[in-house]
């Protein structure tokens, strides 16, 4: 009888156990993890110490940092056009009362442990009004209702404002402790350039953030962030260290690749090393699209290259295909209408493409020459003389170290030269490149730039090739004499590109958005104030050995989010759970928080209608690219069914001995 008795417990036991396995599997669990050393992240870094680079976030060649030691108030997501709360916990447009109101984000803390309120936002957003930053054109106060609440006094309701608020000028980087005297300054209304002055000679000790990363140190080789222990999500951040070597060459980061020193980066790499480190155990690589390519510059200082027929004679001498190849195979494709759009954004110039009347500038020499003959030009000896006698010379410039542009611009100068014309092809390093001293100085004749923008809607686009890069106007990049205002033949009517692209910051109108787009299409395509050569896909490395990544096959969109800010995608996906060290490689326990699947890409035209609501506020109708939701669970289904079945048949085996005793 006692027998029996205990039979029937440990049946109970088992049948109960197997219960408790199989519900532990639908239950999301938290994150757990029992260290047993430091874990340790390595992505590069680009930045030098002071003084070549700087502590204070407003002064140039600034240390920012995104995603990993800064914040926005929303991360925004670019294929989906969602915003997704960080900073801010949610947002409400009042349309009767002009206002945009932010809920901020409790228990948040700078890296040097001063409580995150509402007056960081203020002082952030108030410098950026002395700094003329575009948010200021559409809002006309910014108070604190309280140290949670923000409140935007609206000017102007425009069609990017929740884009501008949140995301563009949503990135928060001065702490009121810190930075609030000059925003005090401001509003007792001294001189702006006054305080702008000051400002920008303001040295902090260090970089305070509010991120899941505090910034250490740097050195001329590395910086070093450590996990901030007082972070808002610090539950998730399973990382203890972000490492940051400095690299600012494709071909030492491939060596580091190798090496198995990186855990995720986005070097540009030929097919071969592609290859090469897809055979390697470690190596994990996700391709998307990087929402961009790569354009050349004209630089209208050149009074050559100021007219309209010279910079056409020089697209038609190129041969995009070939160029396109020597960036990259299978990475890079040749624009076929040259308009400064990518692919995923024609649906919106539809009506020219089937018009006919875009310019494709196929490789075509004869044309060429034809076209600069028709200016006064002149060719002796298989070289190209000036209406002035003298060799037509240009100097043409590639930030030096990235192979996949480097190699562009050398098949570029090769064709040119080869054409007749005389090319200096100088390679500054990369750093130097993307500043005063090289291409935002206006240093050059011809250079490379992105285009596209990492943004499906054309604003972006347009914005970067007509209005400024890096927050320099076009007439300083380009020289003064960059043309804005424009006759449209085709349209039959003189335009201003600047106002054409405030239509699409503004409108919310598709109609109004679409012919807007059309005529700047145009005038990119008629005037060629760049030359969109090819547009690329963004090869992301992952270490496979160190870290568990997520899914590619079905959280697209988390990878997605690198194009044009790799730094913040990581930072994001660190920052929600979905990345978690390797417990084979470190040694430690991790029980991930389950995570919300994203969507997979399908290049789909539909009408979507903006919903009133946090992500997106002001109704309008656009047609748009979008994503096909998959829908999917976090419950490993196959090992709960076996667990259930192992618990019965232990259960029946069990039932079956205390019948036959």
């Amino acid at each position: 009888m006692v027998r029996t008795s205990l039979l029937r417990i440990v049946s109970l036991a088992v049948v109960v156990a197997t219960a408790l396995a199989v519900l532990s599997m639908l239950i999301p669990s938290p994150v757990s993890v029992k260290a047993q050393r430091e874990v340790v992240l390595y992505t590069h870094g680009w930045w030098q110490p002071p003084p070549r680079n700087r502590f204070n976030p407003f002064a140039p060649d600034s240390i920012v940092i995104g995603g990993l030691v800064y914040e926005r108030l929303a991360f925004w997501i670019s294929m989906t056009n969602e915003y997704k709360p960080e900073l801010a916990t949610d947002w409400e447009t009042r349309r009767e009362e002009n206002k945009i109101v932010v809920h901020l984000r409790k228990n948040v803390y700078w890296h040097d442990g001063t409580p995150f309120t509402c007056k960081d936002v203020w002082t952030t957003f108030t410098i950026y009004r002395a700094l003329n930053r575009p948010v200021w054109r559409y809002i006309s106060d910014i108070k604190c209702v309280d140290d949670y609440t923000v409140e935007f006094t609206i000017k102007e309701w425009i069609y990017l404002l929740l884009h501008y608020v949140l995301h563009t000028d949503g990135l928060i980087v001065a702490p009121y402790h810190i930075y609030g005297k000059f925003a005090e300054r401001i509003v007792a209304g001294e001189d702006p350039q006054v305080v702008i002055k000051d400002l920008i000679e303001f040295e902090p000790e260090s970089i305070i953030g509010t991120g899941p990363f505090r910034f250490v140190t740097i050195t001329p080789s590395e910086v070093v962030l450590e996990k901030f222990e007082k972070y808002w999500a610090a539950d998730k951040i399973l990382i203890d260290k972000v490492v940051m070597p400095y690299i600012v060459s494709n071909e030492v980061g491939w060596e580091y690749y190798r090496a198995g020193k990186l855990d995720f980066d986005v070097f540009m790499m030929p097919p071969e090393v592609e290859r090469e480190l897809r055979e390697k155990p470690f190596t994990m690589i996700v391709k998307i699209y990087d929402l961009s390519g790569f354009a050349l510059v004209f630089n209208f200082g050149n009074k050559w290259l100021r007219i309209r027929e010279v910079r056409m004679a020089i697209a038609y001498a190129i041969d995009r295909q070939k160029v396109a190849e020597a960036a990259g195979a299978g990475f890079f494709e040749p624009v076929k209408y040259p308009t400064g759009l990518l692919k995923l954004s024609e649906n919106w110039i539809k009506d020219l493409i089937d018009a006919g009347i875009l310019e494709k500038y196929e490789y075509n020499l004869a044309k060429a020459e034809e076209l600069l003959k028709s200016v006064g030009f002149e060719k002796r000896g298989g070289k190209w003389y000036t209406p002035e006698g003298e060799p037509f010379k240009i100097t043409m410039i590639a930030p030096g170290g990235w192979t996949d542009w480097v190699a562009a611009m050398t098949v570029v100068a090769e064709e040119l030269r080869a054409f007749g014309i005389d090319v200096e092809l100088v390679t500054p390093e990369a750093p130097s490149y993307w500043s005063d001293e090289w291409y935002l100085g206006g240093h050059y004749d011809i250079a490379i730039d992105f285009f596209g923008a990492w943004m499906v809607y054309p604003w972006a686009a347009f914005e970067r090739m007509f209005i400024e890069v890096d927050r320099r106007p076009r007439n300083v990049v380009q020289g003064a004499e960059f043309p804005y205002k424009l006759y449209l033949p085709y349209f039959d009517e003189e335009v201003d590109v600047r106002e054409l692209v405030e239509v699409l910051v503004r409108s919310f109108e598709e109609k109004k958005q679409r012919e807007a787009a059309m005529k700047l299409a145009y005038a990119a395509n008629y005037y060629l104030p760049q030359y969109p050569i090819a547009e690329k896909m963004l090869i992301i490395f992952a270490n496979k050995e160190h870290f568990i990544w997520p899914d590619p096959n079905v959280y697209y969109l988390l990878w997605q989010n690198a194009a044009g800010r790799h730094l913040e995608a990581l930072a994001y996906m660190i920052k929600t759970g979905s990345v978690v060290p390797n417990p084979e490689y470190w040694g430690i326990t991790v029980t991930p928080l389950p995570i919300t699947p994203t969507p997979t890409p399908s290049t789909v035209t539909v009408t979507v209608t903006e919903r009133v609501t946090v992500e997106r506020t002001v109704p309008t109708t656009v047609t748009q690219t979008v994503l096909t939701t998959i829908v999917q669970t976090e419950v490993n289904w196959g090992i709960s069914i076996a667990l259930l079945i192992v618990g019965l048949v232990i259960g029946l085996a069990i039932g079956f001995v205390m019948k036959r005793r």
